[in-house]
């Protein structure tokens, strides 16, 4: 049996690491509401945007590969429940899809990606999707698309309190607690969550357990804002994370293995107004410590770290109504050591402008960023992109960007394989999108093209030793539709919600589909309430996909369900009680060779708000 964890060392962990953000703007200073990242809406004209809020956050796991396999058309690859998961968007591997936590890139500098196992949604008010390049806003890796970790500070609301205990099938444990207080010039937010399970699942149709898959996690935000006038406002965030679990095995090869992983964040964000002038300063420190045990029994282990201070600065200038030209500068320094890169650093630093021009039934932006750093030749990446309402129900958008992602500490450095020649890759991509509004229905459609160059890819070489380069060129092409649909009838409130992804991958070299990468992939959400219950059903189709280079080799497409219900215990829904039945057909599947996923499991719930 897994050991428990004691929820209160929570309070000790936040302890562990607290900074400060703040962010402004003319549109997000409102007067109880304060958004995180008030460019990614203000600056994504050209791309789908799809925000994720509190009920749907609630009605998955707290991991964020669940939440995001079921509403999203984000495709994962898992190596099983609670284990190491990654992301592909629009075809594209989990390097080139970048995370981005209150507005700041938080991919890792050790292997350029995030684990989104790692990451609670408990911590977080909304969870955003935003498809499309974003390499001019959020820097490397955002190729494929970026998925934003936003708290939404709010004003005037006293002091709020909310519980949630779980508890389900393989022992599994989560306790999370939010608590806020806010007056007129101040806000305060802070959450704590632990997350634990024995993972000890039978997998579906034979006699086989999953061993060596448990985990526990703990994670904290918090998130401050204080307004001492109208022109100025500060902003904290601070974010830990700190992650033990096994690495469960294959059908064929069982594991002792343990991976421990810890993350601090903080971002501190002051912004200002002056006549037309808007100044915002970003001050941000990352740090990322891991540890791997190749067998959990002995003190044996490797290592890696990598420290990151961020500062980011823009000041924007209000040339007349409706346009506005905006100065970008971005530095960073990094410095990294573990047991198979040595000690690491760089520094890298970025300039760029942005014009912005809103009219009536248009607007548009063009920008460009030039990146200058002392490791590797610089990129220079640009975006253009505009929006047209056609008519009042429905609307156009265009993009075209160039986008990049730089080689990360393990491609420069990694003993006996690392490469310091290495160059950027890059990507162009173009997408138009249609948005259509019909009342209760609405519907977007968006179709792109990417094409990638310089893709950074690990390969054997002469002597059978694998080594990072520019090795290939890819092209992917898809559509991708989202439908949400919403109505009262007869005291029952009806939500339906879709997505579904068509996406055709090529290497250009060999002329061979790119692995990992569905052709179709769909979700389909409905809820109902009614008084003090609702209920909720979901279902995810995903193709077949490739698992060699040659395709010679491939996992079946797989659907699977999930049915929930809620129930207000109190008239004024402060104590509800929830219930969970995922993969409710108990089907067969996997999304990694030999790795077969859960069955059929339970979960209840019990939430406090006070």
């Amino acid at each position: 049996m897994m050991k428990k964890r004691n929820f209160y060392i929570l309070l000790v962990i936040l302890l562990h690491g607290i900074t400060a953000s703040a962010q402004l703007d003319s549109i997000n200073y409102l007067e109880e509401v304060v958004l995180s990242d008030i460019r990614l809406y203000r600056n994504s004209e050209g791309n789908p945007v799809r925000v994720l809020r509190d009920s749907v956050l609630e009605e998955n796991s707290p991991f964020l590969t669940s939440l995001l396999r079921f509403n999203s058309p984000l495709y994962f690859k898992e190596n099983g429940p609670g284990m190491v998961s990654s992301a592909s968007f629009r075809g594209t591997t989990a390097s080139q899809t970048a995370v981005i936590w209150n507005g700041i890139n938080i991919n890792s500098q050790l292997n350029g990606q995030t684990d989104f196992n790692t990451l609670l949604t408990t911590n977080y008010d909304n969870i955003v999707v935003r498809s499309g390049g974003g390499s001019m806003m959020y820097g490397s890796g955002a190729i494929g698309g970026t998925v934003h970790l936003n708290n939404d500070l709010r004003f005037n609301r006293g002091f709020q309190n909310k519980i949630r205990l779980n508890y389900g099938s393989f022992d599994t444990f989560l306790g999370s607690y939010t608590t806020t207080y806010s007056t007129e010039k101040f806000s305060v937010q802070l959450n704590l969550a632990g997350y634990s399970s024995d993972n000890d699942f039978i997998y579906p149709g034979t006699e086989k357990r999953n061993l060596n898959g448990d985990f526990q996690h703990t994670g904290a935000n918090l998130a401050m804002a204080y307004r001492p006038n109208a022109d100025n406002i500060l902003k904290l965030y601070s974010n830990y994370f700190n992650g033990d679990r096994g690495f469960s095995g294959t059908l064929t090869a069982p594991s002792k293995s343990k991976y421990e992983d810890e993350n601090i964040r903080n971002l501190l964000h002051w912004g200002s107004y002056l006549g037309d002038f808007e100044s915002n300063l970003r001050l941000a420190w990352l740090d990322e410590t891991y540890k791997y045990y190749e067998n959990r029994e002995k003190e044996n282990f490797t290592y890696g770290s990598a420290q990151t201070g961020i500062f980011k600065y823009d000041l924007g200038y209000r040339i007349a109504p409706g346009i506005k030209l905006t100065a970008l500068v971005d530095l960073q320094q990094t410095s990294g050591e573990g047991t198979n890169i040595g000690d690491a650093s760089r520094k890298r630093g970025s300039f760029g402008l942005l014009f912005e021009h809103e009219m009536q039934d248009f607007e548009y932006e063009i920008s460009g960023r030039q990146e200058i750093t002392d490791t590797y030749s610089s990129a220079f990446i640009y975006s253009a992109s505009a929006g047209y309402d056609v008519l009042p129900w429905y609307g156009l958008r265009f993009n075209f960007s160039r986008n990049y992602r730089i080689p990360t500490f393990n491609d420069l450095f990694w003993y006996a394989g690392g490469n310091e020649d290495l160059q950027p890759e890059t990507s162009l991509q173009a997408e138009v999108g249609q948005e259509f509004d019909l009342g209760s229905l609405d519907l977007d459609l968006t179709a792109f093209v990417i094409e990638i160059d310089n893709l950074l890819r690990w390969v054997p070489g002469p002597q059978g030793l694998w080594k990072p380069g520019n090795t290939e060129s890819v092209r992917n092409y898809g559509l991708e539709a989202v439908a949400d649909w919403e109505q009262n009838f007869r005291n029952f409130q009806l939500n339906f919600s879709s997505s579904y992804a068509y996406t055709r991958t090529r290497d250009l070299v060999v002329d061979k589909a790119l692995i990992y990468s569905p052709k179709h992939k769909a979700t389909a959400s409905i809820a109902v309430g009614r008084g003090r219950i609702s209920s909720f059903f979901q279902v995810l189709y995903t193709g077949s996909v490739y698992t060699s280079s040659d395709n010679a080799y491939s996992l079946d497409a797989y659907s699977i369900s999930n049915l929930g219900f809620k129930y207000a215990l109190l008239k004024s829904e402060r104590l509800t009680l929830g219930g969970r039945v995922e993969n409710i057909f108990n089907t067969y599947y996997q999304n990694m060779p030999s790795r077969p996923m859960q069955g059929r499991s339970y979960s209840f719930s019990l939430t406090f708000k006070f």
